[in-house]
This record gives structure tokens, sequence and C-alpha cells, in this order.
């Protein structure tokens, strides 16, 4: 679930950008489903901050790539903003942390194997490459 000031931009941002697709939507609220997964949007009063991102407790979605730096690519190419210069590693695999117009931060990951389970959602990202 997913908290936004404005679902018209979040529209925008989920789908045009990311390629989610609207599986349904009312006057506060947007579902958004692809690749096997929902997320849903709710509307609030005003958007978050990043803050101090990889130390302070939250929730991240995921999102499972093929190639990383293909992904990181195409993204920025749409205007979105990574919050590290260059892909991060761990035992998991390489990944890269971007941030929505709201200030809500994602991550995308190119798994070591695909036999990998990524925590929690772990959703591949419906048309990234």
């Amino acid at each position: 679930m997913l908290l936004v000031p404005d679902l018209r931009e979040a529209k925008r941002f989920y789908c045009e950008v990311l390629g989610f697709d609207i599986s349904s939507e009312t006057h506060d609220r947007l579902t958004f489903s692809g690749a096997g997964c929902e997320m849903v949007a709710f509307r609030c009063e005003k958007a978050g901050e990043i803050g101090d991102y990889a130390n302070e407790g939250r929730s991240v979605l995921v999102f499972s790539v093929q190639s990383i730096e293909e992904t990181i690519r195409d993204l920025k190419a749409k205007g979105v903003i990574f919050l590290h210069s260059t892909p991060a590693e761990n035992e998991i695999g390489r990944y890269a942390a971007f941030v929505d117009p709201f200030g809500i931060v994602h991550e995308i990951m190119e798994k070591r194997s695909p036999d990998i389970l990524l925590p929690e959602s772990g959703c591949p990202a419906p048309h990234l490459p």
C-alpha cells in the first residue's frame, strides 16, 4: 500500500514510468496491477520525505529486473531520480534505490541467481528490463 497526495501524478508515474496497469480506481484510491502483483495507492494529505533512507525504519518495494544498468538508464531517461550514483551490492544481488514523486523510496534489484527469493514483495517490475 502507498499513501500519495496526488492520485493523478501517482497514476502517471506508476503506469507510464514503471509500467503498471490500473485495475480499479475511485476518487481516493488507485489499484495498480502488473507482473502478477497488485499495489494500492490511497490519497493522503502530504508527501513524505526521503530522510536517512538506509538508516531509518521503513518499508521498501523491491522490483526484480533482468539488467540493473539497462533499467537505471531507462528510468533516468524518464526522469526518475536515483539516490546513489552506482548500484550497491549484497548477498542477494545488485540493487539501486529510487524515489517516486512523493518521496517514497523503492528499489530495483538484479538477483545473483533466479532461484533467490526476494524478501517482502519481490515483485518483478511489469515493463522494466
